[in-house]
């Protein structure tokens, strides 16, 4: 129901007139100096994961706010921790939050899985709450670990102070730090597969509800894959993303960007323009008597 309003307050803002649908095609050849002139983000990192290679920086240190991309710490955390069985009760304190929201219902049991969904689709921020207080007894012992997971990825300059990033001073990470635990997330199939995933429905206390992802890119975009997304007044845009195609897994973290999908787009295009070559595949050496193995003698 809060998403029917909320989308009802749009459409009196704004008018009811469904918007043109917008195409994020490919774009050949896109070359550096456009790639200079046109990317509004003030931070940004586009890496190939196929070869290890750094395709783009631009102020892949500067530490800046995370927003929602801090959610993907929080699933890692649970992941490691507890794992996506089992169920959770809602305390009251895991509801004191806004504006994204399921919005769960104090005394409800919910199962873990449907949290996740809630939490890398949706971007719900009473599901933050809940899954951190789960997993660590409460929301600060969860800060606290992670920021101890950051460290242990090697993220260098970045700093949490609650599971879903909302606004709060001290917040922030780096377009290099945030990669390194995009690239975790990605090592749990499960997560892949949940932030690549359209549309789900979650039941809980509150109903049922259709969860859409947040990611418009997706199913739009040629190779588009998992990602996540983030945006608040402070942060602006952020953006954590992986593409693949021609062999190629391309991987993207934007932070503060007035358009982070003109911004990834145009990145993903300039990727794909100026693809390393892939590693070539081994050699294999005809055997030789040398290195054959003996044969077995006969029993008699």
């Amino acid at each position: 129901m809060s998403r029917l309003l909320s989308l009802l307050c749009l459409c009196l803002c704004f008018g009811t007139a469904a918007p043109a649908q917008t195409v994020y095609e490919t774009e050949p050849d896109v070359t550096a100096d456009m790639v200079r002139t046109r990317l509004q983000a003030r931070a940004a990192f586009l890496y190939d994961a196929t070869t290890g290679q750094a395709l783009y920086e631009r102020n892949i240190d500067e530490p800046l706010p995370p927003a929602s991309t801090t959610k993907l710490i929080t699933a890692i955390l649970v992941m490691e921790r507890r794992g996506l069985t089992g169920s959770l009760t809602v305390d009251p304190e895991d509801t004191w939050v806004e504006p994204s929201h399921v919005p769960l219902v104090p005394g409800e049991t919910v199962r873990v899985s449907e949290l996740m969904h809630s939490l890398l689709i949706a971007s719900d921020n009473d599901s933050a709450l809940a899954l951190a207080r789960y997993t660590a007894g409460s929301v600060p012992a969860f800060v606290d670990l992670m920021n101890q997971r950051a460290v242990e990825l090697g993220c260098l300059h970045t700093h949490f102070v609650n599971p879903n990033g909302l606004p709060a001073r001290g917040l922030e990470t780096t377009a290099r730090d945030l990669l390194k635990i995009f690239q975790k997330a990605l090592t749990f199939p499960v997560l892949e597969q949940i932030m690549q995933t359209k549309t789900y429905w979650l039941t809980t206390a509150h109903g049922t509800q259709l969860l859409k992802n947040h990611n418009k890119l997706l199913g739009k975009y040629p190779g588009m894959g998992p990602a996540k997304t983030g945006w608040t007044v402070a942060s602006r845009h952020t953006y954590a993303a992986a593409s693949t195609r021609d062999g190629h897994r391309l991987e993207l973290i934007i932070l503060n960007s007035p358009d982070k999908w003109k911004d990834a787009t145009l990145l993903f295009n300039y990727g794909f323009s100026h693809l390393p070559p892939l590693p070539a595949p081994p050699v294999l050496k005809p055997a030789t008597p040398a290195t054959m193995a003996p044969a077995q003698a006969s029993i008699r």
